[in-house]
């Protein structure tokens, strides 16, 4: 087919009306309960990061072990526009989310049809999964958008050699990897669409070859301390993880959403059951319509980038879900793909499809929106400021959660202090530490006050033996607990 079929097909109002429905859909199931979830400490990290002086925050680009030096720029811009509320920074995120299924639906349209792009933009618009992280104060629906604006300025480029184009790509692709490092992956998926592009222009290897010479410079800074992360067995803190859980836990991800665990009963198994069969739907249909082209596309995009994950992991894992959202999209447009077949295969369908797809996400994203899943650190701390003296001590445990009681306390903190981390091992496993050290360490933390205010969350990252609340129990009189999701706190008094 041609570019110029490409750009002049005529779209029918009925496909116009369902856009922009799609779209509005896609805001307002974000932006309702936008803030009704807590944040938690990596969501407080990234608005630290952003409030940070701007000569630090250039600093943290060529900084090695730094993740995402990108996003802090961005967001401190974003916030001295709206200022720094849970609800103004996560619609910062929101926007991002919005704009990725309008760019999923072009860059389906141009690969395949209208009725598959629709398809496959309402399914990541009511995507409990991406509408959890567009309701976070992070870079996860920001680095999807960018994916998806690289690969359809490559789309453009392969067919209609232009500078703009590619300049896109490289921007968008330099970005992405700025913002968060594993992004680096999606160059490998650039490469392999562009070397196997059915209707690559024969002019276009040149500016393939510059493109991805030049994709290249942007990554240096970072290469000196990446390389040896590659290349050494490493301890990293992350659970080791096998191909197939990986691949189990995105799938399970992509389909139910975060509220899985809390959902229950059959609901998830129908959830993923539906879906992975309108998945299996949409790749026959891609191969009975002799469109390899396309569905080798969408698999690069889907398992290029966790089998490099994967093997990267092998000397140290490095595996969590949401590092590689910007591969869901690929997932749901084989899912649309089915959907649409189905649909024009029966058109009566589509009541029973739009129920199924309305119906099993929304209840998914009715339990997001529902039930408290992060930490309420915000209860916690009303709870403390209401009842503690001047006189008590203000104990965390672990220790960063101090930055997020920060974050919604209305005055300062003091006096506070860090629990003793009590987590240190051996080469044989063992312990390193014992009751011993921690009644040393907090004899000389708790002297000279009244009471202690124990802020516990997150525990077994630092105590997992939880050697320092049973010396509070020991030595000290516990006179209120109050339990919150994520979160107790403790009130000892002598």
């Amino acid at each position: 087919m041609s570019e110029r079929h490409y750009l002049e097909r005529e779209i029918s109002p009925p496909v116009r009306l369902a856009r922009a429905a799609i779209l509005g859909l896609a805001f307002l199931v974000r932006i309702v309960a936008l803030d009704t979830q807590g944040l938690w400490r990596d969501e407080v990290d990234q608005w630290r990061f952003a409030l940070q002086p701007w000569s630090e925050m250039l600093r943290n680009f060529t900084r090695a072990g730094w993740n995402g030096p990108l996003y802090s720029p961005l967001l401190r811009v974003w916030i001295a526009l709206t200022g720094d509320s849970a609800f103004a920074m996560r619609y910062f995120s929101l926007l991002w989310g919005v704009l990725s299924v309008a760019l999923l639906y072009v860059l389906v349209k141009r690969l395949l049809d209208a009725h598959s792009a629709a398809w496959s933009a309402l399914l990541m618009a009511l995507s409990p999964y991406m509408v959890w992280y567009a309701q976070e104060v992070k870079m996860y629906t920001w680095v999807p958008m960018l994916v998806l604006l690289a690969l359809y300025a490559l789309d453009h480029a392969c067919v209609r050699p232009d500078w703009r184009w590619w300049a896109t790509v490289l921007v968008a692709t330099s970005l992405a990897f700025y913002s968060h490092l594993l992004a680096a992956l999606l160059i490998p998926v650039e490469v392999l669409w562009f070397w196997l592009h059915p209707r690559r222009h024969r002019f276009a290897w040149g500016g393939g070859a510059i493109t991805l010479a030049l994709l290249t410079l942007p990554y240096l800074p970072m290469l000196g301390w990446i390389a040896p992360l590659l290349l050494t067995e490493r301890e990293t803190g992350y659970p080791a993880y096998s191909l197939g859980q990986m691949t189990t836990t995105l799938f399970s991800g992509w389909t139910s959403g975060v509220s899985q665990s809390l959902s229950g009963g059959p609901l998830p198994f129908y959830v993923a059951l539906f879906l992975g069969i309108m998945a299996v739907v949409g790749l026959a249909v891609l191969i009975f319509r002799n469109r390899l082209d396309t569905l080798t596309q969408l698999l690069l995009w889907l398992l290029v980038p966790l089998l490099l994950l994967w093997l990267v992991s092998l000397r140290g894992p490095i595996f969590t879900d949401r590092y590689l959202i910007w591969t869901a999209p690929a997932f749901y447009v084989l899912v649309g793909v089915g959907l649409a077949a189905v649909h024009n295969f029966r058109r009566w369908s589509i009541v029973i499809l739009l129920l199924h797809v309305l119906v099993l996400n929304g209840v998914s994203l009715y339990r997001q929106a529902t039930i408290p899943i992060k930490p309420q650190f915000e209860l916690a701390t009303r709870h403390i400021e209401a009842s503690r003296r001047p006189d008590e001590l203000l104990l965390f445990q672990i220790p960063y959660n101090h930055y997020v009681v920060g974050y919604y306390a209305r005055a300062m903190l003091d006096p506070w202090a860090e629990a003793p981390f009590t987590n240190w091992r051996q080469e044989d496993g063992s312990y390193r530490v014992y009751m011993a050290y921690v009644d040393k360490e907090m004899t000389s933390i708790t002297a000279g006050y009244t009471g202690v205010w124990l802020v516990y969350s997150e525990v077994a990252l630092w105590d997992d033996r939880e050697l320092v609340k049973q010396w509070l129990d020991l030595h000290w009189n516990l006179v209120d607990q109050q339990s919150y999701v994520g979160v107790t706190v403790y009130h000892y008094t002598r």
